[in-house]
């Protein structure tokens, strides 16, 4: 690939051509030929002038080196003509700089005028430093090992696959075995060069059809269809990743597969990391580095990340319920919790915020839709329920309130009505759930309730208002004669309470009833006496 005139070429092919006849043969197992070559290819320069890629194509070449340019003579003149053409054509192309280098410096501002001649041109081969010109024939070997190391390590970074081109005695006298990639010139039916080769540049005096010059003939060894890729990731030997977008590496946000990744400034996939940039915090999972989206957890703690990745803080409305992540910490919160709209309860299972009738440490709570925990008196539906204004947790039991008093299930919690056992005591509460107490008409029936207990009274019952009543085994005020301890009592049949100071008939017998209800009966009055017989007048 050396810049020579078309004489020179001549001469040097015919001197070639003779030492290689004169020269032993190599054995088949150290020599590579076009038999047993992937595919064919060429390289080019200005010196070819225009070609006719599509015919090229049309000859079986499925590759081209395409000469980028050198220190001395600045960007190839056929170089965009060239690229633009075969890869129009179909033709995998890579580009080759020709060195003038004569130390790493000069050899790593080379590689770095090939990234910048590249610009928007993809490169589906390789990268290439075409190392022999006279000025490094002088330079030992050393340098020279040291220099196509620095060129390739440049090129590499930027993201291409760089590979060493040369002749076969320079790579065994001068190159030595680096660890990249090698191009090894030999003009020959095969070339023994000994070590691995990637590719054989077999001849400087091809004939191709499309191009109007000889030209050099390739051969290909190595796959690069996974090495070299269009598009998607690319896992390196040192275990890094990197991404391509039509075959150039990629830097930074990455959106594929419905996803984002992010790769540093080197290039590198990033992953199990922490991440922040102008638009938010983020992180990139440890199995393939894409963000992490939704609900996850890191290094046991939970955290929240929207769709594009960022990790938020503070109420996340979900699907299966609310949570709440720490501004400070960005950590989901889990117990009970309190901002400025109320007390909430985060489940110390998965952190949602509890709603409606919850259980927590032996206490009953309620939690409204939005998780808000609720107190005072709530109906619920199955009933009115009572919650503890200074600590949440539903009442059980007796409880009094500016409207009475009232009696909440010890099972459930709901507010009694109506009449009910309690600890083996009846008592009374009206529709509003309120105590009833003093005398009370149930259906068709009136009852006594303790005027300080409220329970169910039986037998002789004394009223606040002075009145006196009377309940039989069953509760129920009874009216009328009444004997209690001995004495009979009577119970006025329409208000119930014994009547006083006065005298009533009970059938035939009159009952004179004193100030403390007693009711006397009166004897039975004497029979009147028979009227005298009238004296006959005298």
């Amino acid at each position: 690939m050396k810049k020579r005139s078309v004489f020179t070429k001549r001469v040097l092919a015919m001197v070639l051509a003779l030492t290689l006849f004169l020269a032993p043969a190599t054995t088949a197992e150290a020599a590579v030929s076009s038999g047993n070559a992937m595919a064919m290819g060429i390289d080019v320069s200005f010196h070819q002038g225009a070609i006719n890629w599509p015919a090229v194509a049309a000859s079986g070449v499925k590759f081209a080196f395409i000469r980028i340019g050198s220190t001395k003579s600045g960007v190839d003149a056929c170089f965009a003509a060239n690229m633009q053409g075969a890869q129009a054509s179909g033709i995998k192309t890579g580009v080759y700089i020709y060195s003038y280098a004569n130390n790493v410096n000069e050899a790593i501002n080379e590689a770095n005028l090939v990234i910048s001649w590249l610009g928007d041109f993809a490169v589906n081969m390789p990268v290439v430093y075409d190392i022999e010109n006279s000025n490094q024939k002088v330079l030992d070997s050393g340098t020279i090992q040291a220099m196509c190391n620095a060129f390739c390590q440049t090129i590499d970074a930027a993201g291409y696959y760089p590979m060493v081109y040369s002749s076969k005695n320079w790579f065994t006298s001068k190159i030595g075995n680096i660890g990249y990639d090698k191009w090894v010139a030999q003009y020959n039916t095969a070339c023994d060069y000994p070590g691995a080769l990637a590719f054989w540049q077999a001849s400087s005096s091809g004939q191709i059809a499309g191009v109007n010059t000889r030209v050099d003939i390739d051969y290909q060894y190595k796959d690069y269809s996974t090495l070299i890729i269009p598009t998607g990731f690319l896992p390196r030997a040192d275990g890094n990743v990197r991404f391509y977008n039509n075959y150039k590496m990629v830097r930074g946000w990455i959106d594929f597969n419905n996803t984002r990744y992010y790769t540093d400034a080197a290039g590198n996939l990033v992953r199990n990391q922490w991440f922040t940039d102008a638009n938010g915090t983020y992180y990139f999972t440890p199995t393939d580095g894409s963000i992490a989206r939704g609900q996850m957890a890191v290094d046991g703690v939970n955290y929240y990340f929207d769709a594009t990745g960022a990790r938020k803080t503070g109420w996340i409305p979900l699907e299966t319920g609310k949570f709440y992540y720490d501004p400070a910490t960005a950590a989901m919160v889990k117990g009970w919790f309190t901002d400025p709209s109320g007390i909430y309860y985060l489940s110390p299972e998965d952190g949602h915020a509890a709603v409606g009738a919850v259980a927590i440490d032996g206490n009953n709570f309620y939690f409204d839709a939005n998780g808000i925990r609720q107190t005072g008196w709530l109906n619920l539906g199955t009933g009115m329920y009572y919650y503890d204004p200074a600590t949440g947790a539903m009442i059980k039991g007796w409880f009094a309130d500016t409207k009475g008093m009232h009696y909440l299930d010890a099972t459930d919690g709901h507010m009694v009505t109506g009449l009910v056992t309690i600890e083996k005591n009846n008592f009374l509460f009206d529709a509003n759930g309120i105590l009833q107490t003093g005398k009370q008409v149930i259906g068709d029936a009136a009852y006594f309730f303790d005027q300080t207990t409220g329970a169910m009274t039986y037998g002789l019952c004394n009223s606040v208002d002075g009145n006196a009543y009377y309940t039989g085994k069953d509760g129920k005020m009874v009216a009328g004669l009444v004997t209690i301890n001995g004495q009979q009592f009577y119970f006025d049949p329409t208000t119930f309470a014994v009547v006083r100071n006065t005298q009533i008939q009970v059938g035939n017998v009159i009952y004179v009833i004193d100030a403390n209800g007693v009711a006397v009966p009166l004897p039975p009055a004497a029979p009147a006496a028979p009227a005298p017989a009238a004296t006959p007048a005298k």
